[in-house]
């Protein structure tokens, strides 16, 4: 399915608005469900889906574990004498607050379907400043720059004989914090090479730009903006008047 860099953006954000405005694990579980057959739609691998997140997946289970302990209400499901530990309360905000993770970074993977260049120019093209847009995509783009740093650290550190899996959790924070380090200087090298490469190109040489081509929204793209924010404002609607 061939749509607009903008109509995508849309549905990310439609989305993702709707993640952070439901908090009941049942509604949440639905939307992930209908995100996830969106990416199917625009032919997304099931397997890429799995691996946007599974690095998550750590985070996900520490704040399911935080939430089911110190969200109280409901019935007690375990007690440590006259202390509850775990609620049925407790319980469902820790669902919701996983489903929410897993449906924000599922539609954040709609902005992997197009290039930085479409991402700028759609922006553009909706009279945002060229250079905030370029903000944004040099963000968006750093994001997997630092998720690859921090992949070929922990490469590095394996391949000198240490086993992290074996690390006790006291010694293996230490060392993920001492990781920190050479990761975001990594990070901040890259950052200062695509500054001197802007440079080299002339950013900002001229006050106005000029570009190859335009993005231009067809039919398709105006029903489905249109489908994603009615929908979107219409379940904003009925969950405030619920509420």
């Amino acid at each position: 399915m061939k749509l607009d860099p903008r109509t995508k953006m849309v549905m990310a954000i439609c989305l993702s608005s709707l993640a952070l405005l439901y908090d009941t694990p049942d509604r949440l579980l639905l939307l992930l469900a209908a995100t996830v057959a969106l990416l199917l739609l625009f032919r997304f691998n099931p397997g890429a889906v799995w691996g946007y997140l599974k690095p998550f997946l750590s985070l996900m289970l520490f704040l399911f574990v935080i939430q089911s302990i110190f969200s109280p209400g409901g019935a007690v499901l375990l007690a440590a004498g006259p202390v509850p530990l775990v609620t049925s309360q407790g319980l469902s905000t820790g669902a919701s607050v996983v489903l929410r993770i897993m449906v924000v970074t599922a539609s954040a993977m709609l902005f992997t379907t197009f290039s930085s260049r479409d991402f700028i120019l759609g922006l553009v093209q909706w009279k945002v400043p060229y250079e905030l847009a370029f903000m944004v995509a040099i963000a968006i783009r750093f994001l997997p720059v630092f998720r690859d740093e921090m992949i070929n650290v922990v490469t590095a550190v394996q391949l000198r004989g240490v086993e992290l899996k074996k690390v006790p959790w006291g010694k293996k924070t230490a060392m993920y914090r001492r990781l920190f380090f050479p990761i975001v200087f990594g990070a901040m090298l890259k950052a200062q090479q695509l500054a001197v490469a802007m440079e080299a190109r002339g950013f900002r040489a001229y006050p106005r730009r000029t570009y190859l081509r335009r993005l231009d929204l067809r039919r398709a793209d105006y029903m489905s903006m249109l489908l994603f924010l009615s929908a979107t404002l219409t379940l904003m609607g009925a969950d405030v008047m619920v509420k």
